[in-house]
């Protein structure tokens, strides 16, 4: 149980879902990956894209906010590869799916919003295609695996050992773990799915991504950094990430990795007003919409 609990790419847990207004399917050389919309994309809006978790899913770590983005523009969800037989489990594979998506749907950017593994994928996103990004949000990540919480680190790199009290704080409870793998119970390739993404997952965070200082210092999208005061990557990693890349940087007090997704309450006004200062040409950012 010490390597699942330790993964450092679970999804928040199951929130209220959101009929999506159309849903679709792109293809990424040989692999079909589906997305939702949310809104109208002919409206000339700048489209939000949200990034979900590993282990999460587009209404598990976004249904809680999914109402009030798509109340202020389009939405567009994407199906990421972690949920199905396999597949190779790299961001160059997964941000190729995603400008897959948007190449399919025409849109030329989005305002990314990613959590967790979704959070480095759009942060490879603004690194290498910054062009289709307008602004980035990023939740809960870190540079590399060194930049998470040493004993979260520890346990991706060594699954037998047992978890330190340190760890035990940020960990996941047998009772996240069991909502986490009901969320596979009708996955297409069955609900052992669920042990295979976690084998996909474990192979990726202790491979060789991430970024140097010099590599994060060329980020040139606006970029807002949150974590929670109790995540999986600790304030002052972040606070290092946000010096380099001029990001806006917001600790969310009474947060956990687990629990961030949840807390619209802070995370909603953030984005919007990330939006909103951003000044980078979305005709629609001085709206009273997007103003917090």
């Amino acid at each position: 149980m010490g390597a699942l609990q330790a993964s450092a790419l679970v999804g928040a847990m199951a929130a209220p879902a959101l009929a999506q207004d159309t849903e679709g399917r792109a293809m990424s050389g040989d692999l079909g990956i589906h997305d939702q919309v949310h809104g109208d994309l002919g409206s000339g809006m700048v489209p939000f894209l949200v990034l979900y978790g590993g282990m999460g899913s587009i209404e598990g770590d976004f249904g809680a906010h999914l109402p009030s983005l798509a109340a202020r523009r389009p939405v567009i969800g994407v199906e990421q590869r972690t949920g199905g037989r396999d597949t190779l489990v790299t961001l160059a594979a997964m941000r190729a799916d995603t400008l897959s998506v948007l190449d399919a749907l025409d849109v030329g950017r989005a305002h990314a919003v990613g959590f967790s593994m979704g959070g480095m994928l759009a942060l490879d996103l603004a690194l290498s295609a910054s062009e289709r990004l307008a602004t980035l949000t990023v939740i809960s990540v870190s540079q590399n695996l060194d930049g998470m919480h040493p004993a979260i680190a520890k346990m991706n790199r060594n699954p037998t050992t047992a978890p330190s009290a340190d760890a035990l704080k940020l960990l996941p409870s047998e009772e996240d773990l069991a909502r986490m793998q009901a969320g596979f119970s009708d996955n297409p390739d069955g609900p052992e799915q669920f042990g295979r993404t976690f084998a996909q997952l474990q192979a990726f965070i202790v491979s060789d991504w991430g970024w140097s200082d010099q590599e994060l210092a060329a980020l040139a999208v606006p970029t807002l950094l949150a974590l929670g005061d109790s995540d999986f990557t600790p304030v002052e990693h972040g606070a290092h990430i946000a010096a380099i890349t001029e990001a806006q940087l917001a600790v969310l007090p009474d947060a956990t990795h687990l629990s961030i997704t949840c807390r619209s309450d802070c995370l909603l006004p953030l984005i919007f007003l990330r939006i909103t200062t951003a000044g980078t040409g979305d005709g629609a950012f001085d709206r009273k919409g997007d103003r917090p």
